[in-house]
């Protein structure tokens, strides 16, 4: 049998019988395999004659008498519907599905209640109209417009049907310069015009305005994760922090309603993307930047980034979550993470920038605020490439500040050698008087050991009776006694104070053990220390075991603050 044309067959289907009917019907009736198509714009008018349940009504009703009065037979196959779609393109779900199942050749005919529930696009309306479906062998029918392709189309039926598209095309850009102009104004007037509202906040009309107020079961969450960041300096421990306590996150919060998730629950948790997104929102400091971006005529999911002189900014909309004070506090970290990110990729090969061994320990000595670290590669006349670098103060160079009148620089080499010199000078007098120091610790490692104990048993306690508290505040919000927003208060409190006399006892627990390694600590610390040729052989390790803080003055002085100093002087006495 030879083999049939793809086109041949696609001409041929608005003739063929459709499976399922009955035979012995008069040759030469046709028999349509429908499907209805409804569109509900993205302009939200929600009438009743322009409910997606009225369109699909009205096709239906057609049918019905169609088949009563004509000879050739429609079937209704299918019903396709895009809710909230923009009639300026076809890029939509369940269009794209009727287009697949007629090219599977399940549906041979679309009827619509009228042309611009098909589409507002006059050019893009014609050619599915005037070729796509012809050459598909598609009937197309527009109710309302009396329009279809399947009864004997002339002239001025085809010109109708290009001014109603070409009307409806005008429509729909007229229509966008409208509400472009009208959402301008309400953003101008402090209106929240996004989906959604913001992770911590509650959207409510107040006369035409819709306005943001803080959501108390919510709020707190919010605080929660800028107070731990400040403490962090991690999005992702941030993010680890809040799903080691089964926060939910913003998208299930606002389909369940419930800021926990039950234990019998499947959790899914925070991922840092979430808690950036919260910590870099001004929002939350009371006022509203709106208008960043906007939409394409064409695509709808095409987002295009306005310049900044054209974001509305407006403040004091709303209720603040978190200060001025405390959002700066959380973009300065977020400046350093980036700052580090783009150290990672420097492009001085080669030369990697190396562990801040001093990052916990060196501060100004005349603000005392942290030293910064800074590095760049120094490249020499036989090709040699070196790290250099070393520590400023930020307020010392600042002329917005004048806590720091002077420079306050040091290079790491010159830090690292002075370290050496006194490293050497402070551990000369204190091996003279090693013996004394390991017998007089170890009494007072047993007398800190009893008092540690009674402080295990004391935190133990507090964590049994507030266990026992959780469970009946927790009964009391199930039964309904006590609202959620206080069942959350109490929830963060009773969390954090847990979490503290864990750490308490997690302390106690391991301060017998470190009191017991203080000597040979100490005394491993003094051999290593013989040993230093170079400030290049200090470590991280080191520098921190021996070191609470490291003051540096202008004119490279440098004052030292040990962390064996008291305990040595208790047990020398």
């Amino acid at each position: 049998m030879g083999r049939t044309s793809k086109r041949a067959c696609a001409a041929a289907g608005a003739e063929s019988i459709m499976p399922g009917t009955v035979q012995g019907k008069m040759q030469g009736v046709k028999y349509y395999k429908a499907g209805i198509y409804a569109r509900l714009s993205s302009d939200r008018y929600l009438k009743k004659n322009e409910s997606v349940e009225t369109q699909i009504e009205i096709a239906k009703r057609y049918v019905e008498d169609w088949n009563r009065h004509h000879g050739d037979k429609i079937e209704i196959v299918g019903e396709y519907a895009d809710l909230g779609k923009t009639g300026t393109n076809f890029e939509r779900d369940d269009f794209k599905r009727l287009m697949q199942d007629i090219r599977l050749g399940d549906i041979n005919c679309v009827i619509v209640k009228d042309l611009s529930r098909f589409g507002r696009n006059y050019l893009e309306a014609g050619n599915y109209i005037e070729k796509i479906f012809p050459f598909l062998g598609v009937r197309f029918i527009a109710v309302a417009d009396g329009y279809d392709t399947g009864t004997d189309v002339n002239n001025t039926k085809q010109m109708a049907s290009e001014i109603k598209n070409l009307v409806n095309d005008m429509y729909a850009k007229d229509f966008s310069a409208k509400a472009k102009l009208s959402l301008k104004q309400r953003r101008e007037a402090g209106s929240y015009v996004g989906g959604p509202p913001p992770y911590g906040y509650e959207a409510c009309l107040e006369g035409r305005l819709r306005k943001l107020k803080p959501d108390g079961n919510t709020a707190e969450i919010v605080r929660l994760i800028y107070k731990k960041f400040l403490e962090m300096g991690s999005y992702q421990a941030v993010a680890d922090e809040l799903n080691d306590r089964r926060i939910n996150p913003p998208t299930v919060y606002k389909k369940c309603k419930e800021v926990y998730c039950p234990a019998e629950t499947a959790y899914k948790g925070w991922d840092k993307s979430a808690v950036e997104r919260i910590l870099k929102s001004a929002t939350y400091t009371g006022g509203l930047v709106q208008g960043r971006t906007s939409l394409t005529a064409r695509k709808e999911e095409n987002r295009v980034r306005r310049p900044e002189e054209e974001w509305v900014r407006k403040e004091n909309t709303h209720e603040a979550i978190i200060s001025q004070e405390l959002y700066g506090q959380a973009q300065e970290i977020h400046r350093r993470i980036q700052e580090r990110t783009r150290s990672h990729n420097h492009p001085a090969k080669g030369c990697p920038i190396g562990e801040n061994i001093f990052d916990k320990v060196l501060y100004c000595g005349v603000c005392g605020r942290k030293m910064t670290r800074h590095s760049y590669v120094k490249d020499y006349g036989d090709g040699r490439r070196e790290r250099k670098g070393g520590y400023f103060c930020l307020d010392s160079v600042s002329t917005k500040r004048e806590t720091c009148p002077e420079s306050n620089r040091i290079s790491r080499i010159e830090l690292a050698d002075i370290l050496s010199f006194l490293f050497r000078a402070e551990f000369a007098t204190q091996l003279k008087k090693q013996r004394d120091y390991v017998e007089q610790g170890q009494a007072l490692v047993h007398q800190k050991k009893q008092e540690l104990e009674r402080q295990l048993r004391q935190t133990e306690g507090a964590m049994a009776a507030l266990s026992e508290e959780e469970g009946e505040k927790y009964m009391a919000y199930r039964l309904g006694s006590l609202p959620q927003e206080e069942y959350v208060r109490y929830r963060l409190w009773k969390e954090e104070r847990l979490r503290e006399l864990e750490r308490q006892k997690k302390r106690y627990q391991e301060g017998g053990k470190k009191l017991e390694r203080k000597g040979d600590i100490y005394l491993r610390a003094v051999r290593s220390l013989i040993r230093l040729k170079s400030g290049n052989a200090l470590t991280r390790e080191l520098v921190e075991a021996l070191i609470e803080k490291i003051y540096v003055y202008p004119g490279k002085r440098v004052e030292i603050v040990f962390t064996y100093g008291d305990i040595h002087r208790e047990g020398v006495e």
